[in-house]
């Protein structure tokens, strides 16, 4: 069979059950690293469920933000961010004749350039090479941080992934550095580098100490910054 014309109809199929179950949901293709969501993509209905098979037996589990996507397929690609409910998710793979993966939301994030990091950048130009090479900044001092943020208000997932290691303050009853995991989406022209600084929505601030760039999109570990 032609595989062009089973993947059109695996997406209309799609979006056939999608009429029946699912809710209103408005798709974001991003263009610009300081604006998401300025404007709508395309919209339809949709319905999410961490069964591909989308028997909703139960509701997407704590800590575990991987889902599936049932809407029309036509017309989506990584990195597409979808609003609905009141909440947001993220396309991080989508698959001919598979159900897209998306990670549910729960914090939006502002990435800090500084002269460690550079600013991520991934044209010809690119400063996000660290100039500085062997240089440690973990508090973000090396200029530009707080200021203007090189991405700002991204839909993300931030999920606790342990303690970490004591500051090093020496200060009496001073506690560890908790460590957070950041799954971000594809972002047009740009990766996350390590030692930039990070805040969410709730005034959190961190430091990034490690990156892996996949087709999915972009994990990154964070330490909370210490004061």
């Amino acid at each position: 069979m032609d595989q062009a014309r089973l993947q059109a109809l695996t997406a209309r199929g799609y979006g056939k059950a999608a009429k029946r179950i699912g809710a209103e949901t408005v798709q974001y293709r991003p263009t610009s690293l300081t604006d998401p969501l300025a404007s709508p993509y395309a919209s339809f209905l949709a319905a999410f469920n961490n069964d591909a098979g989308f028997s909703f037996k139960a509701p997407t589990l704590w800590g575990k933000p991987a889902v599936f996507g049932l809407f029309d397929t036509t017309d989506v690609q990584a990195g597409d961010i979808l609003v609905t409910g009141g909440e947001s998710y993220f396309v991080a793979r989508f698959e001919a004749f598979q159900p897209p993966l998306c990670i549910l939301c729960d914090r939006t994030i502002s990435l800090f350039g500084n002269a460690s990091s550079g600013d991520g950048t991934t044209d010809d130009s690119s400063s996000s090479a660290c100039p500085l090479a062997g240089y440690q900044d973990d508090y973000g001092t090396s200029g530009g941080d707080g200021v203007s943020p090189v991405a700002s208000d991204w839909p993300c997932s931030i999920l606790l992934k342990g303690s970490g290691e004591a500051s090093g303050s020496s200060i009496p009853g001073a506690i560890k550095a908790a460590v957070y995991q950041l799954l971000l989406p594809v972002m047009p022209g740009f990766n996350p580098q390590v030692y930039m600084t990070a805040a969410d929505d709730l005034g959190r601030s961190y430091v990034i100490e490690g990156v892996e760039v996949s087709q999915y999109g972009t994990k990154c570990l964070m330490r909370v910054q210490q004061v």
